[in-house]
């Protein structure tokens, strides 16, 4: 466990790696170290159960994506001041000029469940963690998933993703998705073929 008494607010993702966030307020609510901290859940899961949990837990607020960083600093606000751990002004001031080039970001932003498509700094990520993707195989992803549903021809990706006056072959376009399905863990079954047809994401 990391120094946490020197945090004054914890936000934590329900959906991580190794050990959910609802685990994690558990060992952080029963340690007397840290129990006293406030915690705020940010997630895309927003069903009556999953905020009903969160809050069981010692939660101070539930934030379901996607929201902006307004939104999201107006609610840290709110709890620090509830809770009396409110260096909350200072803090505001530091983080406004840094804020304001984030908000550009996050409106730049595609979520898609546990996949982030990051057009500010043109990466994509996977639970949180970066996909390591060509230039190629970022464009293709993201032409798919934010055309969730929509059937893609071979022909079709090829004109859409790849610079005019490259020779691409259909076998490229099916290397290209081979590879991306090994890079994207479990959502990788999310890239579907349609035989006859071509490729498409589902969510």
């Amino acid at each position: 466990m990391f120094n946490v008494q020197r945090y004054d607010l914890l936000l934590l993702d329900v959906m991580m790696s190794g050990m959910s966030g609802f685990s994690l307020a558990h060992r952080l609510k029963m340690d007397v170290r840290s129990r006293h901290i406030p915690i705020i859940f940010l997630t895309a899961r927003d069903t009556e159960n999953d905020v009903i949990t969160g809050l069981n837990l010692g939660a101070d607020d539930y934030i379901a994506k996607p929201f902006s960083l307004r939104e999201l600093m107006a609610r840290v606000g709110a709890v620090l001041r509830r809770t009396g751990r409110s260096r909350i002004e200072p803090a505001m001031r530091t983080i406004e000029p840094a804020m304001r080039g984030s908000e550009h970001a996050m409106k730049d932003s595609t979520v898609a469940e546990g996949l982030v498509i990051d057009d500010w700094r043109k990466v994509i990520l996977i639970d949180g963690v970066e996909a390591q993707l060509s230039r190629t195989e970022f464009d293709l992803l993201r032409l798919l998933i934010t055309e969730t549903g929509h059937v893609f021809s071979r022909q079709e990706l090829i004109d859409r993703v790849w610079p005019r006056g490259v020779v691409v072959t259909e076998r490229t376009v099916d290397v290209c998705v081979t590879r991306l399905r090994k890079k994207m863990g479990h959502y990788a079954t999310r890239l579907v073929t349609k035989p006859g047809f071509g490729y498409s994401y589902t969510s």
